[in-house]
């Protein structure tokens, strides 16, 4: 048996080594996830986040293992996996203290968009741009706000870089203060060039951006719809990907489908494996659109999601999946203490989602509406599926978010993911054995 990675740094203090009973009859925990690998078999416990490699033997004999009833991956039958969960996490949260500080901006230069996507949940509202005032003092909020550690920014919108300028100065003024930042940035990549790519990398230090395709050539621009009447924004966007990803900064593709465009994603992922070919900078991934489907539509749209992911992962452009390694207490940005999102007009909220409503603050000001924070980081009861489900420690599902909801497809999806994610942290540690072997 090999250790590969711990169990979280908490998790010894709050709960301790089980103490086991030689009578009692053990079974694996619920939240137990095993992955067969070549040369045996992966354990991973999504609650202590510990992550074990048995050999084929003793994947065999499992039951037997003294280690695992002492790390808890084995308990009697009749433990109740849920209760243990709840208090560990519940004791677990009261030992790691609110931060005081704010390390993650999401920050939106304008809600302003050159594109009309008949899907966008900004669609029809009131297009706002920051102005050089509110620049200056989300640069001056920010160094007030952060702590010791890297600032993480992602710029945001509408689409952000119909703002370059606010990018610029909010860029240039935590570089003067010395203040260490990088950036991602979630745009339509239509208003990349070579110049402002070298920006990008040197001024904004940017080193990720996550550009959408709806489908191929036709598909993209009529779902796209950009304002400018000239030339292929398909081709053009292509040509700006090229850019970045020659340049070292990072291309996320996320494939938005459904049933009016799921059938070409194929195609397209050919095509940009013939375009780009083997690329470090680029991964791609699909997402399919929100809307209300039958449970038997959504598991065929399911069914060949998973076969496109497949393809993007033979082409060499899967992403890399990060195993959880600590005790997981927050979802995203919303009910994070350490995130915040800043509108165009200063006013402090905790979703892109929610960019022009349930805000909380202001950046001129200190005055916080507590109340609006605690309902960002409410949580729905269990439902059913919570009791046999694998993933229940890490799953974190938020009232707030109206539009995801848990279903059989999704439930199947993390699972999915959770086993890349063992596999890649199992790829690594093998690497760093062998890169140790050689230096010896």
């Amino acid at each position: 048996m090999q250790l590969i990675a711990p169990a979280a740094s908490l998790f010894d203090d709050v709960v301790g080594k089980q103490v086991c009973v030689e009578e009692d009859s053990y079974r694996l925990m619920t939240y137990v996830m095993q992955c067969p690998v070549d040369d045996g078999v992966l354990l991973y416990h999504t609650l202590t986040c510990c992550l074990l490699h048995l050999t084929t033997e003793e994947a065999a004999n499992l039951t037997t293992l003294q280690e695992l009833k002492d790390r808890w991956f084995l308990v009697p039958k009749e433990f109740d996996d849920r209760r243990l969960c709840k208090q560990t996490l519940q004791m677990v949260a009261l030992f790691k203290l609110s931060a005081k500080y704010i390390a993650d901006y999401s920050i939106l230069t304008t809600t302003g968009c050159n594109a009309r996507c008949f899907y966008c949940y900004e669609k029809g509202t009131k297009p706002v741009t920051m102005t050089a005032e509110t620049a200056t003092k989300v640069g001056r909020f920010i160094r007030s706000h952060r702590g010791e550690e890297e600032v993480s920014i992602r710029w945001f919108g509408g689409e952000p870089l119909f703002n370059m300028q606010v990018i610029d100065q909010i860029s240039s003024d935590l570089s003067s203060h010395n203040v260490p930042f990088s950036a991602k940035m979630i745009s339509n990549g239509y208003l990349f060039d070579a110049a402002v790519v070298q920006r990008a990398k040197d001024l904004w230090r940017l080193k990720e951006v996550q550009i959408t395709l709806d489908g191929l050539e036709s598909t993209y621009n009529r779902v796209k719809r950009f304002i400018y009447g000239k030339g292929n924004a398909f081709e053009r966007v292509l040509h700006n990907i090229g850019l970045l990803t020659d340049d070292g900064i990072k291309v996320l593709v996320r494939l938005n489908v459904d049933r009016h465009n799921i059938e070409e994603m194929a195609h397209l992922v050919s095509l940009l494996h013939q375009r780009f070919d083997a690329n470090e900078h680029l991964s791609v991934y699909s997402r399919e659109l929100y809307g209300e489907r039958s449970p038997e539509e959504r598991a065929a749209l399911y069914a060949k999601r998973m076969q496109l992911e497949q393809l993007i992962a033979d082409v060499g452009y899967g992403r890399h999946w990060k195993l959880q390694k600590d005790f997981k207490l927050n979802l995203c940005m919303a009910d994070s203490d350490q995130s915040v999102l800043i509108s165009p007009d200063g006013h402090l909220g905790k979703c892109n989602h929610y960019f022009d409503r349930d805000l909380f603050g202001h950046i001129d000001s200190e005055e916080r509406d507590e109340a609006t924070i605690r309902r960002f980081k409410e949580r729905p009861a269990d439902i059913e599926a919570c009791a046999t489900c694998p993933y229940y420690p890490q799953c974190i599902r938020l009232n707030i978010c109206e539009k995801v909801k848990c279903n059989p497809e999704h439930q199947q999806e993390r699972l999915h993911d959770l086993k890349a994610a063992m596999k890649d942290e199992y790829e690594k540690y093998l690497i760093n054995n062998m890169e140790h072997e050689t230096e010896i």
